[in-house]
């Protein structure tokens, strides 16, 4: 309790010093002069500024031409030619199976073994192509 007591009475005393003037001894029209010459300094900005706000008109609306009239049907739609080209394109190629003729032999037992068919797959791959582009009209 002490201590608020003690900062409330630091307060009231810190802001008396920006509160209470001192006191001069002197004539009334001393600083006169001085605030004649503020207030037209004041006045003299004041119009400068106010001149400089209304000095400039508004910037000028922009002027849009109307849109041009339609073309004939024969312009209306152009076109380019793009010519012929090679690309390397990729495909997959899909495995193979067939069926092969094996023929009779000995094992590495030396048992004999008699003559069959065998069922072989190819896996399947990618195969890269040179593929020739037709030339085209692009329009635009």
């Amino acid at each position: 309790m002490l201590k608020r007591v003690g900062i409330v009475i630091l307060i009231l005393i810190w802001v008396s010093f920006f509160i209470l003037s001192s006191a001069e001894a002197g004539s009334k029209t001393r600083h006169r002069w001085q605030g004649a010459a503020i207030a037209l300094g004041a006045l003299a900005l004041g119009g400068i500024v106010a001149h400089h706000i209304h000095a400039y008109p508004p910037p000028p609306v922009p002027y849009y031409p109307p849109p041009p009239p339609p073309e004939p049907y024969e312009y209306r739609y152009r076109s380019e030619y793009v010519p012929g080209h090679w690309e390397t394109v990729r495909e997959w190629v899909p495995g193979t199976w067939e069926r092969v003729w094996v023929p009779g032999y000995y094992d590495r037992w030396g048992n004999w073994v008699a003559g069959h068919y065998e069922e072989r797959q190819t896996p399947g791959r990618y195969v890269e192509k040179r593929v020739w582009v037709e030339g085209y009209y692009r329009s635009y």
